[in-house]
């Protein structure tokens, strides 16, 4: 086990709930031989099953929905022994926060850019947590199994209707698409995780809104 010195604490920044650091320099990792599945190497917990994802997007007449992924390198505490091997990760969605904003454009004209992202008059701005907790064997003769919790927050953008009202409330929900976890030290790994999120309005129309 790495004892925690200086060099360790310039590596790894820790702060209550989420541990991140910069790393520079290139990182290949081995290729896989032909009877490893890459996929299957690591347990991934917390994403959408594809048909549960096509629901969540197809909600109705609804479409106030946007994609995002938050890619990080994160470090393992120093008192946390080296990894040897990743075993599983689990992440959830927490949502704290959400704001109506205004933009240029409305009922009249709407900025377009090559992209399609289209500007109304309103965006819905969320804020959230991804929390994350990754399990993985040490790297010390008795292997044992050691766990690491990372908080790491967020934020995104809903473009709305010309007519939602700034005061508009909505109901947040979140699905993650994918997880994707590699060792790229020791004591750093690569995570990315792609999720989207629906905003739905908090009322019950008979119609569209």
């Amino acid at each position: 086990m790495r004892n925690c010195n200086i060099d360790c604490h310039n590596e790894c920044k820790v702060t209550i709930g989420n541990v991140e650091c910069s790393i520079a320099g290139n990182f290949e990792r081995p290729s896989p031989s032909d009877c490893e599945q890459p996929d299957q190497m690591v347990i991934i917990n917390g994403v959408c099953p594809k048909e549960q994802l096509e629901k969540f997007l197809d909600f109705g007449c609804i479409r106030r929905w946007t994609q995002l992924f938050i890619p990080e390198v994160l470090c393992i505490p120093c008192q946390k022994p080296d990894i040897e091997q990743i075993i599983s990760i689990s992440a959830s969605i927490e949502i704290i926060s959400q704001q109506v904003i205004r933009t240029p454009g409305d009922d009249c004209m709407v900025f377009t850019n090559e992209e399609c992202t289209n500007l109304t008059g309103r965006k819905l701005v969320v804020e959230g947590v991804l929390q994350q907790k990754i399990v993985y064997a040490a790297a010390v003769e008795e292997q044992s199994v050691h766990a690491a919790h990372f908080d790491v927050p967020f934020s995104a953008f809903i473009i709305l209707a010309p007519d939602d009202p700034p005061t508009r409330k909505f109901k947040i929900d979140a699905c993650i698409e994918d997880i994707y976890v590699a060792e790229i030290t020791p004591r750093q790994i690569f995570k990315n995780v792609t999720l989207v999120i629906r905003a739905l309005p908090v009322i019950s129309p008979e119609i569209c809104i």
